[in-house]
């Protein structure tokens, strides 16, 4: 069943064709990688996704709902339905790491931002917070602010929150870009896992290719604004994958990936 489907979708920036007739579609329980070189309209894709940015024309549906024929009310429960993992936490740093937490229940609490402040905050929300703490190995770290701990830890606080939320969809945009290798790997890792743990359908963009071969079980491809590879990961070579990132020649990124065809497994 498709989770989330993208129908000719494009997006200007001025002049700028960001987004050009960009069609996809994502299946419950899917962890898809986004690859792309900057500027390839990769993120501006993942924030048309979650409703953040506005889409000139084409279609995004969610659980076969419309984002772009969708009322307000029904865009912020579709909205709920999207967990997300920025690539620089958007937390609050001077707030405990436990606060930071319970945010993540916000959209499913009818006594709103209250609801889901530490003093305020039902007993059972509580507990979910700590065992999502729990999971992501931070439980020590509860009433410490959250400005106060490693980049590392901040995005497993990101997760937390995530998990929190409890969304089925979760769009995880460069969330290792603002981390140290080994952290970042750390990361990426503690993601799959809780993702996969939880059948959560997952899209992910990345921009280091040697982790991003790591992962996923589908890779889609963007350059110049569209989508030139889309194929399990197990029909997709590495050199397909880099060709994305070559800026020099123009013509030889054509000629790699207009030959694509399906390949043996990445390394």
């Amino acid at each position: 069943m498709s989770i989330i489907t993208v129908n000719d979708v494009n997006k200007h920036f001025a002049d700028n064709h960001v987004l050009k007739g960009i069609n996809l579609s994502v299946s419950q329980g899917e962890g898809v990688i986004l690859l792309g070189a900057n500027g390839c309209g990769k993120s501006t894709l993942m924030r048309s996704i979650c409703g953040l940015t506005p889409i000139d024309s084409g279609d995004i549906q969610i659980h076969g709902q419309s984002m772009i024929k969708a009322r307000q009310r029904e865009i912020r429960a579709m909205r709920r339905q999207v967990g997300v993992v920025f690539q620089r936490f958007n937390l609050v740093g001077n707030l405990s790491v436990f606060q930071n937490v319970l945010y993540g229940a916000l959209g499913g609490e009818r006594l709103g931002l209250l609801g889901c402040m530490a003093p305020f905050a039902s007993q059972a929300n509580r507990e979910k917070a700590m065992a999502c703490l729990e999971r992501v190995k931070l439980a020590n770290k509860a009433e410490q602010k959250a400005d106060q701990l490693s980049g590392g830890q901040q995005q497993r606080v990101a997760i937390a929150r995530m998990l929190m939320q409890e969304p089925p969809v979760v769009l995880a945009d460069e969330p290792i870009a603002s981390l140290d290798p080994k952290s970042g790997r750390e990361v990426m890792e503690l993601l799959w896992e809780v993702t996969k743990e939880r059948g959560l359908t997952v899209v992910c963009t990345l921009h280091h290719l040697d982790v991003a071969l790591q992962y996923g079980d589908r890779f889609i491809g963007m350059l110049n604004g569209k989508v030139h590879i889309d194929a399990p990961r197990n029909e997709v070579t590495k050199e397909q994958l880099e060709a994305l990132y070559i800026h020099e020649k123009a013509e030889e990124q054509d000629s790699v990936l207009n030959d694509f065809t399906p390949a043996t497994a990445v390394a």
